[in-house]
């Protein structure tokens, strides 16, 4: 395994990085939060506080290079990184990639399912307002 990874994997990336933005990405994993994307403004939700998870689901149609090159666009993360989330997503049929807020949480599943693949964007429990 790369330096990269094993940090991603620990949680050892900057503390910079991690309070400049809520936005946490592989939650399971503990990868280094992504960079937020604008927001766009379709907020259907009241909850300003609360977070979505962000899961792609399995199918029969996709490779891991078309998810894997989906996510490092959509998060902002490592080819390894994207790795282990292709991997997730054909070995546990689905894979939570982020959580964010509302506006957050939906450009990135549209920026997901440009490759055709289903995206689910869920609240996360514990976080609604």
């Amino acid at each position: 395994m790369n330096t990269g990874l094993n940090n991603a994997l620990s949680g050892t990336g900057s503390a910079a990085d991690a309070a400049s933005h809520p936005l946490s990405c592989y939650v399971t994993r503990r990868f280094p939060p992504v960079q937020g994307l604008p927001p766009e403004k379709e907020d259907d939700s009241d909850d300003k506080g609360a977070l979505y998870e962000v899961r792609i689901i399995d199918n029969d149609y996709n490779t891991y290079q078309e998810v894997m090159n989906v996510s490092m666009v959509a998060l902002n993360i490592t080819e390894e990184d994207a790795y282990a989330i292709a991997w997730e997503v054909d070995h546990m049929g689905s894979c939570v990639v982020a959580h964010a807020p509302w506006e957050t949480a939906q450009a990135i599943a549209n920026i997901i399912r440009t490759i055709g693949i289903e995206v689910q964007v869920n609240p996360v429990r514990g976080t609604e307002q």
